[in-house]
């Protein structure tokens, strides 16, 4: 009886430890990137709990750097660039197989710093989130890294070989004109009939703007050559002066300029004001460091922006929306800084003309040389007179040094300017300099004649400001003083800037100052103080927004104050938001009252530009205007060309069927219909007869041309992958796109039936195979899990698929590495089937930790603290 109770006891421990202990299972396991649809792992069905392997989780990781070694069960080596473990297993709780030692769930995120994990027991699926960086993420990076260049590089080729289509210059060309009827208010019935032409002449860009009704002016005419001398600009016709602030000459001139900056802006006191000229321009934004600061809703082709200096290191760009749809961006240089050339480089400026309004005559030469790498001279010479028909006689001279150390350098720059018509000198100076903490200080001086003191109100001032730069935030502090015999003027001010996230900014700039002024004996002071909030927000999909409020007081008394809200909507790329864009601005001030502008715009029939409905209000009333404009292109008055700016030219051309992959449209080649081909400009729907033409190309920049791979047949591509073009001003340029049929290559990795199937998975998930051409990667992919991989999008030539094993864990022998095969040309693509590799063998590889004296230092204390 005893005998028979003791064989049931021992059947019912062994029952309960065969049903109770964990099971092989097959998996999905994701880690950031990294998957494998078939992970063995171990699972114990009644408590669902998860046991891994320490050996196929290294291999699966691919981290190259971490070894285990199973005999002495420890794991050691790097997780990634910056985490180390060394980790000894104790045996309690471990299950070991012949090949593999595995880990519950929760020790094993333990050990290899996985911060979470999800455990689907439904679908067999788990996802785990570790602390470290993957060496898919690595690879990811790499690869995005080296993409990017490769493209770069090819795209930069291309142009420096020219390989691209591009459209002659020509003597003249037929040219675009646009008919513009424009009506301020509706209700008045005030509006006006402008003509606008743009053309190639003498080989250059020409445009000219003339007002018709209700009266005939010259608006705007300019012949320019923007590439003939490298990055300068020779302009005949309208530009700006680059003449320094002090001699306030009219800058809008007509005449002669030979310069690289188109845009620029002067510093007044503590202030940079940006000015320029945006021909046929819905809206102009400015950027600072790269953020939105203010925008301007462009009414008569001008824009000015006048800002305060957050910061001594601002930089300043803009962007200009035109009414067809294209964005422009620029850089702006500001006048007075001078810029250090590198050694030997050269820069010149010659402008001379009559003023667009006072008709004052200008004129302007400046010459810098970059003397060395850290020092830049600079003189220059101009005949100017300002609105109240005072003439200067200027000589400037300029330098700019930079010394101290190469991390944290000093900029020295001074300039004088010397009025030969006054006999009296007027001079600039500024001090930069660099220190730790990403930090900045500047000092300005200027100093002033008696001529110029009295017109400017102004002897001397100086210019204190320390900026700082933070993660999100940056800032300055600032002193300001300028005098005029009895006049002083003082200004302390505060600016930060701090960027909530990616798309907003809040920015806040204080000032305080205190000006005093001695008249008859008597001196009277004013002390005022203004404060200054903005809330920037740029988005997606082209929506901007800026709610802004100022407010400005004197001797306590409020001056100023106003708060506003314009929200901006710029043309997208694609959809039917592409021809629509819209302003709305609505705000509250002392001066004006309540105020609001809207504005929308549509193109119209591919060739009508529509502003409608134009609603500006006030405290005086409220307009509603509109304004439509018609553009032809005098050589074929009926092409649709969907050009609304007259400087802008198409591109035009066929989409074809490349069978013999060379290119061009020859023999039986057909054209294919109902593409969408995308550039700049917009996209367009290839016709009945294979062609299409798309408009609003600049004619400045190098373009690309494509075909949406979705609008056409899956077993087609476009021939080649980068298509180039650059047009010229109020003309097409013809570029015909062909398309290559492409093929599949297909395969299978399978392994001999002697071989476990655990160890022939171990090796298809890390197997990389790799699709060559002329020795050079084309494509890269993986294994499914019966082995099974596949090349889409093959084009017609000679290819080699080779296999490539990356795991350390699993080393296979296989009957080849590597299959010729022939992708034949022809009007449609075909299926390159069976082209498998067999493994022949798997052989498991251990690694082994070798012990040095560190590691027997530490066993040997171990022992001693147990002793």
């Amino acid at each position: 009886m005893v005998r028979t109770e003791k064989i049931l006891l021992g059947f019912l421990i062994a029952r309960t430890i065969i049903f109770s202990a964990p099971e092989e299972a097959y998996i999905e396991l994701e880690m950031k990137g990294q998957t494998n649809e078939f992970y063995r792992v171990l699972l114990d069905e009644e408590t669902e709990e998860l046991y891994l392997g320490v050996g196929d989780f290294i291999d699966f990781s691919k981290i190259e750097d971490l070894k285990f070694d199973k005999k002495s069960l420890r794991i050691k080596g790097n997780l990634d660039r910056e985490k180390i473990i060394d980790i000894k297993l104790p045996k309690e709780g471990l299950i070991e197989t012949e090949d593999d030692v595995y880990i519950k769930l929760e020790d094993f995120k333990k050990y290899f710093q996985i911060s979470s994990s999800n455990w689907d027991a439904e679908r067999y699926i788990l996802n785990l989130d570790p602390e470290f960086k993957t060496a898919k993420e690595y690879k990811m990076e790499l690869n995005n890294q080296r993409s990017l260049l490769a493209m770069a590089k090819k795209e930069q080729e291309l142009e420096e070989k020219g390989d691209y289509v591009q459209k002659e210059k020509a003597l003249i060309s037929p040219g675009i004109l646009k008919v513009s009827y424009n009506n301020s208010d509706i209700e008045e019935n005030e509006y006006s009939i402008d003509l606008d032409y743009g053309t190639q002449l003498f080989y250059g860009e020409f445009q000219v703007s003339q007002k018709v009704y209700p009266e005939s002016d010259l608006d705007y005419i300019r012949l320019q050559y923007a590439e003939v001398f490298g990055s300068y600009y020779l302009t005949f016709g309208d530009f700006y002066l680059e003449s320094d602030a002090i001699f306030d000459a009219e800058r809008s001139l007509r005449g002669v300029s030979f310069s690289k900056n188109e845009f620029y802006g002067f510093r007044v006191n503590n202030r940079t004001v940006i000015e320029g000229e945006a021909y046929n321009a819905n809206l102009v934004e400015l950027y600072r460091n790269g953020n939105l600061d203010d925008y301007q809703i462009v009414t008569d082709n001008n824009f000015r922006f006048d800002v305060i200096n957050l910061s001594s290191t601002d930089k300043y760009t803009i962007k200009i929306f035109y009414r067809d749809g294209r964005e422009e961006t620029k850089t702006i240089y500001v006048l007075g800084n001078q810029n250090i050339l590198n050694k030997g480089e050269n820069d010149f400026v010659i402008q001379v003309g009559e003023g667009v309004d006072d008709k004052k005559l200008q004129s302007l030469v400046k010459y810098s040389h970059g003397v060395t790498k850290d020092l830049t001279l600079t003189v220059g010479s101009s005949i100017l007179e300002n609105r109240e028909g005072d003439k200067y006689d200027v000589a400037e001279g300029a330098f700019a040094y930079r010394f101290g150390l190469e991390e944290y350098p000093t900029l020295l720059s001074g300039t004088v300017l010397e009025d030969f018509n006054s006999n009296e000198l007027n001079f600039k100076s500024v001090v930069e300099q660099g220190l730790p903490a990403n930090t900045n200080f500047t000092f300005r001086y200027e100093d002033y004649g008696v001529y110029t003191s009295e017109r400017l109100r102004k002897e001397k001032s100086y210019n204190i400001d320390l900026s700082k730069g933070f993660r999100r935030m940056s800032g300055s502090v600032g002193y300001f003083k300028s005098n005029y015999e009895d006049d002083d003027l003082y200004q302390i001010y505060l600016n930060l800037d701090y960027n909530l996230s990616r798309n907003v900014r809040l920015s806040l700039s204080n000032e305080y100052y205190k000006y005093s002024t001695r008249s008859d004996g008597i001196t009277s002071k004013v002390e005022g103080y203004g404060s200054q909030a903005k809330i920037n927000y740029s988005g997606i999909d082209g929506f901007n927004a800026i709610l802004e409020g100022k407010v400005g007081y004197e001797e306590n008394d409020m001056i100023e104050d106003e708060i506003k809200l314009g929200i901006i909507k710029n043309p997208s790329e694609k959809g039917f938001f592409s021809s629509i864009d819209s302003t709305f601005e609505v705000g509250h001030s002392r001066e004006k009252g309540t105020f609001f502008e809207i504005r929308f715009t549509y193109i119209f029939d591919d060739n009508i530009y529509i502003e409608f409905p134009d609603i500006t209000s006030d405290d005086s009333g409220t307009q509603v205007g509109g304004r439509i404009e018609k553009s032809f292109y005098l050589g074929n008055p009926l092409l649709k060309i969907n050009n609304n700016n007259v400087t802008d030219g198409w591109v035009e051309g066929k989409v074809f069927v490349d069978e013999n992959s060379n290119g061009i449209m020859d023999g039986d080649e057909k054209e294919y219909e109902g593409a969408e081909i995308i550039s700049s400009g917009g996209s367009s729907v290839v016709k009945e007869d294979g062609k299409y033409i798309i408009g609003n190309i600049g004619s400045r920049d190098i373009h690309t041309v494509e075909v949406n791979r979705e609008s056409i047949d899956p077993m087609l591509i476009q021939g080649k992958e980068v298509i180039k073009y650059k047009g010229a001003i109020a003309s097409g340029v013809k570029v015909d796109i062909p398309l290559s049929p492409v093929s599949m290559i297909s395969g299978f990795v399978e392994a001999n039936s002697d071989i476990e199937e655990r160890k022939y998975m171990g090796v298809l998930s890390g197997l990389d195979i790799i699709l060559k051409r002329d020795g050079e990667e084309i494509s890269k992919t993986e294994a499914e899990i019966d082995g099974y991989y596949y090349f889409e999008n093959v084009l017609p030539g000679e290819y080699s698929v080779e296999i490539v094993p990356t795991s350390k864990r699993y080393n296979g022998s296989y009957d080849k590495k590597e299959i010729k095969v022939k992708v034949s040309s022809g009007r449609e693509g075909d299926y390159y089937e069976d082209n498998n590799f067999l493994v022949e063998s798997v052989e498991v590889v251990e690694d082994k930790i070798e012990e040095d004296s560190a590691d027997e230092n530490k066993e040997e204390g171990a022992d001693e603290k147990a002793v």
